[in-house]
Parts: structure tokens; sequence; C-alpha cells
């Protein structure tokens, strides 16, 4: 007798999504190269151009061959994984400006910082589904009991990457779960007492904690457009990159100096790869070109938010939500670091910036979000 095998094949997949992904990379590998070629070496931009590669593949990985469903029980040991490696890295990692982020295995480095924000989002997604009936309890006390396993793995995760002073992915982190809960119907008076905790957490770090982190707040108040009666500026050395990254946008007006014509590249601006890239476009070019990279993440965003509404499956909605809101966060907080319009912190632009761990991340993102919107037919 002849067993009847429940096997499909995908033959389409969202072109938005994909259209998105695929032109924020070539943007990422233009300014790269544009970067590299007025830097001591082209050896940035072939390593980027590596990880660009590793990263498609592994969205394609991800798109025909991950069953989001079967791997749903992993959720829980990827937790216990990651909460391993946040460990290890803070006795074992290698320090950069001040904070153990990076995992040395041999000659690659991987950040267990950023695989949290995709394994949060997993468990969380799972977790929301599983008790979807207990979201919307009106009592605290019953409500904290039915998300201990959630308080408690997430408090223990977020503790670790605070001890290696990674904030922004903390900020990002905390951002993307809280979003997740109020897309799953949680009461809005727990979510302004978590959105006051974290503002309370937050000023705790920033005035007891490191200095620096003190010192980009007092460049932010004098810098920030958002902020009436600034300081006057000091001509610190703690100013420098903000001035430096706002000198540039300037300069660069509507439609830029060109590519090749821009002067922050030329060692100018610290971290013009990663954290400040988009002060790269900006000036080169200019308002329209930046524009066009924070008009294709929100394109982005939108599309998975829209594609997530359709999907009948609880599990599959809410974890489309959470990796579209991850990405979009990044986005937002990159630029707006780059604009001066919130505080300077060490986060990339998702699918543009140099960052091997990061976009690996993101792809992956892209590529579960791709295998849950595919068009199949049935074998």
């Amino acid at each position: 007798m002849k067993k009847n095998r429940n096997t499909s094949y995908i033959v389409s997949i969202d072109k938005t999504i994909l259209g998105c992904y695929l032109a924020l990379l070539v943007i990422g590998l233009l300014v790269m190269l544009d970067i590299s070629s007025v830097q001591s070496s082209m050896v940035n931009y072939y390593r980027h151009a590596i990880f660009v590669l590793i990263s498609i593949f592994a969205t394609i990985i991800t798109l025909y061959f991950v069953k989001v469903d079967k791997l749903r029980p992993l959720n829980r040991w990827l937790v216990y994984l990651i909460i391993g490696l946040l460990v290890l890295v803070i006795f074992t990692g290698t320090k950069t400006k001040g904070a153990e982020r990076w995992l040395m295995l041999g000659p690659v480095g991987i950040q267990p910082s950023t695989l949290a924000r995709l394994v949060l989002i997993l468990y969380f997604a799972g977790y929301l589904d599983t008790k979807q009936d207990k979201i919307n309890l009106a009592n605290v006390k019953e409500l904290v009991i039915e998300f201990i396993p959630l308080i408690l793995y997430t408090t223990v995760i977020f503790i670790l990457i605070f001890l290696g002073k990674h904030l922004s992915t903390l900020i990002i982190c905390g951002a993307t779960l809280l979003g997740m809960l109020v897309y799953a119907g949680l009461r809005k008076r727990f979510v302004l007492g978590m959105l006051m905790l974290g503002m309370i957490a937050g000023t705790v770090v920033i005035t007891k904690g490191d200095s620096f982190r003190f010192d980009r707040i007092n460049t932010y108040k004098v810098y920030s457009l958002l902020i009436p009666n600034r300081p006057e500026p000091s001509n610190s050395p703690e100013e420098y990159q903000v001035r430096e990254s706002l000198t540039a946008l300037t300069s660069g007006g509507f439609l830029g100096t060109g590519m090749a014509h821009g002067r922050a590249k030329h060692y100018f601006l610290p971290e013009a790869r990663t954290d400040y890239i988009y002060t790269i476009i900006g000036e080169e070019f200019g308002f329209l070109g930046a524009a066009l990279v924070l008009l294709l993440h929100a394109l982005l965003f939108f599309r998975i938010i829209k594609l997530a509404e359709t999907q009948e499956n609880r599990y599959h909605k809410y974890l489309m939500a959470g990796l579209g809101m991850n990405i979009f966060l990044n986005a937002l907080i990159n630029t707006g670091v780059s604009m001066s319009i919130i505080p300077a912190t060490g986060n990339t632009l998702p699918f543009v910036s140099y960052g091997g761990t990061a976009l690996l991340v993101d792809s992956i993102s892209i590529g579960l979000v791709l295998n849950l919107t595919a068009k199949r037919r049935q074998m």
C-alpha cells in the first residue's frame, strides 16, 4: 500500500520582501566598496562580500529547508545555548571598545548578544502562542505566575547582555519583545508599567554605570535638535564623532556630494563602515539616498506586518511580527544616532553595515519570513 506523503514545494515567494532585502545588500556592498577604496586596504570589503554571500546562502537554506514548526520544540534548548554562550563571552570573550562582545571560534568571531535577539523572538513567539488565553489576564499576580519561565529566561539573558556591556542590543531586545507583547494583546496598563521600569533601569545604568554612557548623553544634549536651549559645543574628544557625523550629513545636502567624493570616510569619521555607515550614505547620496535606505527598511517592515496579519497560525504570526520589529528598530536606532535624534549606541544598519553576526541573524530572519509566507504546491 502506497503511503501518502504530505510534501510540498515552494512555487513563489514574496517579491517585495526579497526585493527590499537584495536592494539593501547591494547598497551595503557599494558603500563598503566606496569606504574601503580610500582606506588602508580592500580587506574589509572582501570580508564583507564573503559575509554577504554566506548570509544569502543562509537565507536560501532557511527558506527552502527549515521546517519552522518541527524546530519549535528546540526553542527552549536554543535559550539554554545562548545563555551558555553569553556566560562564556563574559569570561573568555574579546573586549572591543570596553565591552566583552566577541567570542572567537578560531579565525571567526561571533557576537552572542546579537544571536540572542533571534533566539528570544523564537522563544517569545512560541510562548505567547501557548499562553494566548492568559495574555489578557487583569490580575498582575496571575499573569506573572503564568509567564514565570518567560520572565526568568528573559531576565537572565538581559543581565548577561548587560554584564557584557552591550546596552544597545539590550534596548533593541527589550523594545522588540515589548512590541510582541503589545501585538499579542497585553493590557495597556501592564505595557506602561514595563515601560516605566525600563526607563528607571536605563536612568540608573546611565547615571551609575560606566562614564562613557554619561558622556554620550552629555554630547547628545549639545547636538540634538530635539532639545531646546542646548549647551555650547566644547570641541571635546567625546563630541568628535557626533560632530563629524552631523557635518557630513549637512554637507551632503539634497543630492549628495557624489559617490567617492565624500570627506567623512577619509578617517574623519570613526566607525564609518559600521555604526555610522548611514552618515556616509547621507553625505555622498544626499537626502534622497538616505531617505531611500530608510524607505526600504520601512517598506520591508510594513510588508512583514501585513503578511503576519494573514497568518492563521498564531506562532507564525507572532514570529513574523517580532522579526520585522527587530530589523526595523535596528534601522531606526542606527539612523537616529547618525542624525543625533537619539544618543550614540553601538548597533549596525541592517543589511548595509559591515558585521558578520548581525548580517547573518537578519538574513536568517528574512529567510524565516519568506519561508512562512511562501506559496506552496502539494506533491
